[in-house]
């Protein structure tokens, strides 16, 4: 009942290695048809989704403070439907705001960290809110949409997430302003750091900055290697519901989460040294997620290796 792939035409020219994933996926897509785990996966989501969002629309009409319990057990239940195994490492229970700094491959990434990280809202850019029922859906989950092309509006926006930051609530930030492959990083942009800056400024105490690292590790059992990542990354001009129709076909996706030691601005000097941190931890994040340390780590083969031999 997996996801099956589909030959392209021999004759066909060939085409470069990243077009060639995300042209193949697309007509893949296309030729794809229902099965019957992706149709009861689907009206599992409806299912669930009516009550569970119906709910959270009250919640974040009357209360502040509440919000996200709601939320995250959507997200988490909708993880679940669609097959997706998250697997967590270093998530602290920490009582001050965090900054959350995490690589971005694909919608999926919404749903494992609204789910996982507590108290966490995501910064996107302001043309999500009109995208109908996905930025309705942010919107509930508390989104902050930011307007990155008008500077009148930065201050504005900057004094409103330090707000939300004073209030205890965390913000999740994707730093390379688009989404990718997963195979490797796009640079990140400074800029987007300058939240920290603000509330720095306006804190007694620091803004912790965390670097998360995500990466698509498995489907169905065996290891996503580079010329699968479409399956998971949403690349290209392909269409949202084309993509979520090869994720219900698919019976087990693993997702890797790594939180990497947490830094301060204070810590970096300037914000673009905290890009740089981030971009370096969440890029050996990667490559160790590639490298299945997860499941086979160093620490597992140092103890295999301290073991006395017989």
């Amino acid at each position: 009942m997996g996801f099956r792939l589909t030959k392209t035409a021999d004759k066909q020219p060939p085409l470069a290695a990243e077009p060639l994933e995300y042209g193949g996926l697309k007509a893949n897509l296309k030729k794809e048809g229902w099965t019957l785990m992706g149709v009861v996966r689907l009206s599992a989501i409806v299912g669930v989704s009516v009550p569970i969002i119906s709910a959270q629309a009250l919640v974040v009409k009357f209360s502040r403070r509440h919000w996200w319990q709601l939320a995250g057990l959507w997200h988490r239940t909708i993880s679940r439907i669609l097959g997706l195994e998250v697997r967590l490492s270093g998530l602290e229970r920490k009582p001050n705001a965090t900054l959350y700094a995490a690589n971005h491959i694909s919608w999926i990434d919404i749903l494992v960290l609204g789910g996982h990280l507590p108290n966490a809202s995501f910064i996107a850019k302001s043309e999500v809110a009109g995208w109908g029922l996905l930025g309705n859906l942010c919107a509930l989950h508390k989104t902050e949409f930011v307007n990155r092309g008008r500077r009148t509006d930065s201050a504005r926006q900057r004094d409103y997430l330090a707000e939300r930051i004073k209030a205890g609530h965390s913000l999740i930030l994707f730093p390379e302003g688009t989404n990718t492959s997963g195979v490797h990083l796009a640079p990140f942009k400074s800029s987007l750091f300058s939240v920290a800056e603000h509330v720095t400024a306006h804190t007694d105490e620091p803004l912790r900055v965390q670097p998360v690292t995500l990466a698509y590790t498995e489907v169905n059992g065996m290891p996503l290697v580079r010329s699968q990542k479409p399956r998971v990354a949403w690349l290209g001009d392909v269409e949202l519901f084309a993509h979520l129709q090869q994720l219900l076909n698919q019976a087990r996706t693993v997702v890797t989460v790594e939180l990497h030691d947490p830094i301060t601005l204070d810590d970096a000097n300037c914000r673009k040294e905290l890009a740089r941190y981030c971009e370096a931890e969440i890029g050996k994040g990667l490559e160790r997620a590639h490298r299945a340390e997860f499941r086979h780590g160093p620490r597992d083969r140092q103890a295999a290796t301290d073991q006395p031999s017989e």
